[in-house]
């Protein structure tokens, strides 16, 4: 068990490596250019500087070894072992001493807790490794949303088509247990529990303020949420992701200084709720006598 543990740590912290090269350049690349839709509020997108190396710009493939966030240097082997090379370099680059920023290795760290966490409550099983991406997919989006007030449409488009698809696969033969949906009526009901009412309020903030007052990738990852994890995911994240945004809010305007009318980024919010879901959802529910099923 100790052993099954340490790997599944281990593991955890590769694959928050390569997260952390996904943050830094799925909003360099963009892919199929700026999509308006992903933006939330009716913020200004950020200028995109395109950055480059050996002459050409940098995008997700290329080039395909790591580079220093900083000088833009390729880094060597070592430099890539995660969490330790932080703390071997003294968390600064090793070709420019500039500071490495510590959301690396908090990037790594919420991954290899998300990975213990799924293993510990799910097991190795179907629903343990989706949870785990569903993990993965939210550490992304929290931190791209968070410099940049964009949910990629990269990755809740997939997770919606991948919901989709497990439903129906679960009504025809079922491989994938709580806390994913058991059919195709579930993930559609998630569907518009999720993304149907946060698509309505944005709605009703829109006429009554004339200001957009929320993005359409929340939406979307609100959809993803709702088609894979169903109803009870989607308006428990909708609940307590509001809650934490409140607080956030809050803690921004009385620590930080911010103003009353400054936008905050949303997408953090709800990917906090879902993952207190996957992990924590059945106890909260007991504790405060809500109406959510119980952990088989």
């Amino acid at each position: 068990m100790i052993a099954e543990t340490l790997l599944i740590i281990v593991f955890g912290l590769i694959i928050g490596s390569f997260l952390s090269v996904c943050i830094y350049r799925i909003p360099l690349g963009r892919f199929d250019g700026p999509d308006e839709a992903d933006f939330e509020v009716d913020e200004t997108p950020p200028v995109h500087i395109p950055q480059t190396f050996a002459g050409r710009e940098i995008s997700f493939t290329f080039p395909p070894r790591s580079l220093s966030p900083c000088c833009k240097k390729q880094l060597a082997w070592w430099h890539n072992i995660p969490l330790f090379s932080w703390i071997a370099l003294l968390g600064k680059c090793a070709f420019c001493k500039k500071a490495i920023p510590i959301r690396y290795p908090l990037v790594e760290i919420s991954s290899a807790v998300c990975a213990f966490l799924s293993f510990y409550v799910y097991g190795l099983t179907p629903s343990g490794a989706l949870v785990y991406l569903m993990c993965c997919a939210l550490i992304v989006i929290t931190v791209i949303d968070y410099d940049y007030f964009i949910i990629p449409n990269l990755i809740t488009y997939p997770g919606i088509y991948i919901g989709a698809f497990i439903a129906l696969l679960n009504e025809w033969r079922p491989t994938f247990d709580y806390p994913v949906v058991d059919g195709a009526l579930m993930s559609a009901l998630g569907v518009l529990a999720g993304g149907g009412f946060l698509y309505l309020v944005s709605e009703v903030y829109l006429r009554v303020r004339k200001i957009d007052g929320l993005g359409l990738g929340d939406v979307k990852l609100l959809i993803m949420t709702g088609a894979i994890f169903g109803p009870e995911a989607a308006l428990f994240t909708i609940f307590f992701g509001s809650l934490l945004g409140s607080l956030s809010g809050l803690f921004f305007i009385v620590i930080g200084g911010r103003a009353m009318s400054q936008h905050l980024p949303f997408g953090p919010s709800l990917a906090l709720a879902t993952i207190l879901y996957l992990f924590l959802g059945p106890e909260i529910a007991e504790y405060l006598n809500l109406p959510i099923s119980a952990r088989p």
